[in-house]
């Protein structure tokens, strides 16, 4: 199931094997981001994907062990570096991207009100 599904979303994109695993991870990497909009939510996003990533190299091998084909280690590597390096550079700029919060300028009299308050101390 999964690899038809696999194969079908290559067809229907036209993308690379490739390219669909770096598009996945970013999606995923948004979705989870977007609800989860706490403190930790890059990171619970980064795991999320890391997870999937980890699950789909999985159900590959699985695939190529019910075919009877070599397990290809390097290429099982290369799709979870390739999954994982975008969401880790989200996750990395992302606090840098964030609008830094100032603390308000205090309201210092001027004027007359500051002489007033000179002269009542």
């Amino acid at each position: 199931m999964f690899h038809a599904v696999k194969i079908w979303l290559v067809d229907l994109t036209g993308v690379s094997r490739d390219a669909l695993h770096i598009y996945v991870a970013i999606a995923l990497f948004l979705c989870v981001r977007i609800i989860w909009r706490g403190s930790w939510g890059s990171a619970a996003a980064l795991l999320i994907v890391l997870i999937a990533a980890l699950t789909g190299e999985w159900l590959d091998h699985q695939m190529e062990l019910l075919q009877g084909a070599a397990c290809n280690t390097a290429e099982h590597w290369h799709d979870l570096r390739n999954t994982m390096a975008a969401p880790i550079v989200l996750t990395l700029a992302l606090p840098w991207l964030r609008p830094r919060r100032s603390k308000p300028a205090p309201i210092e009299p001027s004027g007359e009100d500051a002489e007033r308050r000179f002269e009542q101390a």
